[in-house]
């Protein structure tokens, strides 16, 4: 009797939001927040899964070779809201990554409920990529669950990146998942005109300090992607010329923040934030929503540069600073004003799995 044990860290995106999307670098950093699954031996001989903390309830699938993934009961409430493993392990029989000949049925518990954060209204999405890092757990999961000698190949980010486009549309640049894959701090990049991820590790400057804020709204990056999509087929000059910007802006910051030049970094970001706003006013999305264009100017008042982290519209904000004091006095003026600074640090570890035998 074994179980395995697996999890991915989430993530923030430094700087390159958007602009990542069509070639241009960015940094993304790997955060304390970990997706866990754990995979068990089945009773009964079927698949089975349960989200902790979200569907409590144990839901039953198969998975086989001819048929690939099947839920026993597809018209129950459970399936929508676990519909992430069917995705993955679909994708993973068709791109024959796995072969569930080899698989012992197995019974999955998801959690990502470090992923949100409790409030009044209940608890709240965080928005640090909590189904990337999910999909990275997972695969990782499955991947060590075949018998000895029969254990999946390693999947590369190159093929994590293939799998997630694959039930997202064809979207998205694999950001997140470089960050769960590899953990700590990222230089990503997409090359060969979007085909292939290329992640480099990097180390931030001693001198620099970063506030990581809650804006209390969580957001949809999907949502703003596909307005982006949809503003760029009906009039993309202005949107085009946003996203130049921000790319140009972007490699400037990262090049700063390699020489360890970080008053000239947090230039970058006040600009790079300038430009996201001119993005959102360009395709029509609330890029720095009203919680956000607060933050940024309680940030100038402490001294701070600030942007939003991801899509923007809500989630997470981000001050940086040179200052301790500075980012010391920013986050208490923050948090009184109803923005919780978050207890977040850099996981220098990516995906980790581990065989527990009872």
């Amino acid at each position: 009797m074994r179980t395995i044990v697996s999890s991915a860290p989430g993530k923030l995106v430094l700087i390159g939001e958007y602009a990542v999307l069509f070639g241009h670098p960015a940094v993304v950093l790997a955060v304390n927040r970990r997706a866990r699954v754990d995979l068990r031996p089945a009773d009964g001989g079927h698949w089975s899964v349960a989200a902790p903390g979200f569907e409590e309830r144990v839901t039953v699938f198969d998975l086989d070779g001819d048929r690939g993934f099947e839920w026993r009961e597809p018209e129950s409430d459970a399936v929508a809201h676990l519909v992430l493993v069917e995705r993955v392990l679909g994708s993973l029989v068709a791109a024959k990554l796995i072969a569930p000949e080899d698989l012992p049925p197995a019974s999955i518990s998801l959690d990502t409920r470090e992923f949100f954060q409790s409030s009044t209204a209940g608890a709240a999405k965080l928005g640090l990529g909590s189904s990337a890092a999910l999909t990275v757990a997972l695969t990782e999961a499955i991947r060590r669950w075949a018998p000895r000698g029969k254990s999946a190949r390693a999947v590369s980010l190159d093929q994590l990146l293939d799998l997630h486009r694959s039930f997202q549309g064809g979207r998205g640049s694999g950001i997140d998942l470089a960050a769960s894959f590899t953990g700590g701090v990222v230089e990503y990049r997409l090359m060969d005109h979007g085909r292939t991820p290329s992640a480099h590790p990097l180390e931030l400057p001693e001198a620099l300090h970063l506030v990581f804020l809650w804006t209390g709204r969580s957001a949809s990056t999907a949502d703003f992607l596909a307005r982006l999509d949809s503003g760029m087929q009906s009039d993309g000059g202005a949107i085009a010329d946003a996203l130049a910007e921000l790319g140009r802006v972007s490699q400037a910051g990262i090049a700063h923040l390699r020489a360890g030049e970080v008053g000239r970094l947090l230039d970058d970001v006040s600009e790079f934030g300038g430009a996201m706003d001119q993005l959102g006013h360009a395709a029509g999305i609330p890029i720095l929503s009203e919680e956000h264009m607060r933050l940024r100017q309680l940030a100038r008042d402490c001294g701070l540069s600030y942007k939003p982290s991801g899509a923007g519209g809500g989630d997470v904000g981000i001050g940086f600073t040179d200052d301790p004091e500075a980012a010391t006095v920013f986050a208490e003026r923050a948090g009184d004003a109803g923005f919780p600074p978050l207890g977040l640090e850099i996981d220098p570890r990516g995906v980790q799995a581990n065989p527990i035998h009872n």
